[in-house]
């Protein structure tokens, strides 16, 4: 499970968001955080994809944007509170 945090979300959308990560590994799911503008989750389907991304796309910039990627707290993305993809 991976977090970014920096995205503009006027310029980057879900699909975008999963079209990066996707790159890295298999995407389970994606959520933009209503509870911190800016952040994304993004729930890979194993541990190797989420360190891939973090290698990849950590300190790099999308649509001018610095962004954060890092392993969450969160274990997984609760079902009803996703975007599923």
């Amino acid at each position: 499970l991976g977090s970014s945090v920096g995205l503009d979300q006027a310029k980057v959308s879900l699909d975008r968001v999963f079209n990066v990560f996707c790159l890295y590994g298999n995407v389970e799911k994606v959520k933009f955080m209503k509870s911190k503008p800016g952040a994304a989750m993004v729930e890979m389907a194993d541990g190797y994809a989420v360190d891939r991304a973090i290698t990849h796309l950590n300190n790099n910039f999308m649509f001018g944007q610095k962004l954060n990627v890092c392993v969450s707290k969160q274990r997984a993305i609760m079902p009803g509170q996703s975007y599923g993809v």
